[in-house]
């Protein structure tokens, strides 16, 4: 439903002095009569008006006019599309990518090309949300996001605004170094932190996200490798914090162990791809999932996926209310520029062609 508002409604009362001061002027005023001395006034009744005399009485009508259309630009008039959307059955569920430094390794394949795990883990994460030809998507769920590596990033809110989820899920990159004029490699320190796996606190942030939401059903997507390299606390105890709420965590893996294509970068700062002995453990994504009572599944196999949102769909579900949202865009520029301009107009009107005296 299109629909119009004023973002600054509080600017419309300058139309009651506005309105004062109109009435004013074009009853009272104008109807005083101008005196002037003449030795006859014979003949000045057989003089017929002329146009322009008769276009000057409405001059201050442009003054008014563009006065009152500066005050509704003040209030900044809105167009947009307002609508409300009440879901069905949906859950809860918390997105969560893992963005740590192994995470650039391309040790997976997509169409047949060799990409990063990250790539793979955004591929699944879009197919899970949004859908494709082999998967519908989660369309009346609510869908929150969070990116961690060394430090945790709570990215969005649980929302039913899919695409913009995604949007923000391809602002998430690895972690990648700095280089001075020099080509000398610094903030390493910071890098190195950034590039680690903290997936308990991770785990912990998810649970804080989703155990307020009012969905019966509340679940975590784990999305990772599986190695726990940093953070405060140990993937263990991210379970239990999980437990205590009842989420269950489904986790999705992402890797291979062994020497793995990884980006190393030359002191000039030149990215270049060599093989680094790099570990995939499935284990530790195994145990987040069964014992949170989820399931665990590597991400290029489809048919295990098909099997999870099964799973999720035969859950409990609890019907949303959604709200109303709104996509307004300002539209207070057509009436700023056309009051400045009856403004203007009768500026150069009044001083040139309807100058007068008295």
């Amino acid at each position: 439903m299109n629909s119009f508002q004023f973002a600054s409604p509080y600017w419309l009362i300058l139309f009651v002095p506005l309105i004062i001061l109109a009435t004013f002027d074009l009853i009272i005023v104008r109807r005083q009569k101008t005196a002037a001395l003449f030795s006859t006034t014979l003949g000045f009744d057989e003089i017929p008006a002329s146009l322009a005399a008769s276009f000057k009485r409405f001059l201050p009508c442009l003054v008014y006019c563009g006065a009152a259309l500066l005050v509704i630009a003040l209030a900044r008039p809105q167009y947009g599309i307002q609508r409300s959307r009440i879901v069905g059955d949906g859950v809860s569920i918390v997105m969560c990518v893992d963005r740590s430094g192994s995470m650039a390794a391309e040790d997976f394949e997509l169409d047949g090309r060799p990409v990063t795990r990250l790539t793979a883990v955004k591929k699944v994460f879009r197919d899970f949300v949004e859908g494709s030809k082999d998967f519908r998507g989660r369309t009346n769920d609510l869908v929150g996001l969070i990116a961690f590596g060394g430090f945790v990033d709570s990215c969005c809110p649980l929302t039913l605004d899919h695409a913009s989820l995604v949007e923000l899920l391809e602002t998430i990159e690895t972690p990648t170094p700095l280089f001075d004029s020099r080509g000398v490699m610094i903030r390493t320190r910071v890098l190195d932190e950034e590039s680690g796996t903290a997936i308990g606190d991770a785990l912990a942030t998810a649970v804080e996200r989703v155990k307020d939401s009012p969905a019966k059903t509340k679940i975590v997507v784990l999305l990772s490798d599986g190695m726990q390299t940093a953070g405060e606390l140990t993937p263990e105890e991210g379970v239990k914090i999980a437990q205590a709420y009842g989420v269950k965590v489904y986790t999705i893996g992402v890797g291979t162990s062994g020497p793995v294509p990884f980006p190393s970068y030359l002191p000039s700062g030149e990215l270049i791809m060599t093989l680094q002995e790099l570990d995939f453990n499935p284990a530790t994504l195994h145990m987040i999932a069964d014992a949170t009572g989820g399931r665990y599944f590597y991400a290029s196999d489809l048919e295990k996926l098909k099997e999870v949102y099964e799973e999720i769909d035969s859950l409990e579900r609890t019907k949303f209310d959604a709200g109303s949202y709104a996509e307004y865009r300002d539209v207070y520029l057509p009436f700023a520029t056309i009051g400045i301009l009856c403004l203007a107009l009768n500026a150069l009107l009044t001083t040139t062609r309807f100058s007068s005296f008295p």
